[in-house]
């Protein structure tokens, strides 16, 4: 990997996580759930990069992919579990970082093993150590604390323009036997619930995120105007509706989802505990090189 995207890379990870962490602050009970999102959307961009996806703001049994949509009234509720998960890009660079704000005491020592097993899972990524010891470091960090890790949720190696690039770090350790290699990037995001809960997620509700599946063929005009819109603003990274309405000035989500239908997009779903517990989540994006692991977006964590 050449000096200058290493040094874009790592000054990518700095910036996103000063964003994080100053959005992390603004998770406070009452706050509007779309003022948190477009605002910190449009911090990335005033930061001359791009947001990788939608702000993901995921509230107690809520693990992942919930992002506002136009018009949105919610907010943030009192003694909840708040997952803010965030990305960012530069020209196709990619960060992904997220963490978790307790507005409960009961679920401080939850949060913080996930941040623990986060740690533990980045101690292990080395060139030439198999991908499952680092899932292993993160089931064992997680049972070993008497709490349950999801066990269909996943960390994942990032590519150019490639958010998920088809190599994942599981939180329970199935057969793999990817190695890791010089200068892999992945982002890990151990997401851990109570030990009375099933621990794995199911999709509910309409999707809020989609991304660019395939070009398809459409006579309808507004389909034609929302696919070229997404071709050429977000090529095949995630983007929501909200997006797409900023530039068009109307609700669209009845087209997304007929593009959904038609094979064009890939829908995101809200991910919920499929018994109804809370979860919490923390990531970071890990470049690993010849001497180790340098976490991109760990800040002062």
């Amino acid at each position: 990997m050449d000096e200058d995207r290493i040094d874009a890379m790592l000054r990518l990870g700095e910036v996103h996580s000063s964003i994080l962490e100053n959005f992390v602050s603004r998770v406070r009970e009452g706050a509007r759930l779309i003022d948190i999102a477009e605002e910190s959307e449009r911090r990335i961009r005033e930061m001359g990069y791009e947001p990788a996806f939608p702000t993901n703001i995921s509230v107690n049994q809520i693990a992942a992919h919930y992002t506002p949509f136009p018009g949105d009234d919610g907010s943030i509720p009192p003694s909840s579990l708040v997952k803010l998960d965030m990305g960012a890009h530069d020209k196709g660079i990619i960060v992904d970082a997220a963490r978790t704000v307790v507005l409960d005491d009961r679920y401080e020592n939850m949060a913080e093993v996930a941040r623990e097993a986060l740690l533990k899972a980045i101690e292990r990524m080395a060139p030439g150590r198999k991908l499952i010891e680092v899932s292993e470091a993160i089931y064992e960090t997680i049972v070993s604390s008497g709490y349950k890790p999801i066990s269909n949720l996943t960390g994942h190696k990032i590519e150019i323009y490639r958010l998920h690039a088809g190599i994942d770090v599981p939180n329970v350790p199935v057969r793999g036997n990817y190695r890791i290699k010089e200068w892999d990037v992945f982002a890990i995001e151990p997401f851990v619930t109570t030990p009375d809960s099933k621990g794995y997620v199911v999709s509910q509700g309409e999707p809020l995120i989609f991304s660019l599946r395939k070009k398809v063929g459409t006579r309808d005009e507004v389909e034609r105007k929302v696919l070229k819109s997404i071709e050429r603003n977000y090529s095949k990274l995630p983007f929501c509706e909200r997006w797409i309405w900023n530039e068009m000035g109307a609700r669209v989500n009845d087209v997304l989802i007929r593009l959904t239908k038609k094979g064009a997009l890939f829908p995101y779903p809200p991910l919920i505990e499929v018994s109804g517990r809370p979860v919490a989540q923390y990531e970071d994006t890990i470049l690993v090189t010849p001497e180790g692991a340098i976490n991109l977006t760990g800040g002062n964590k």
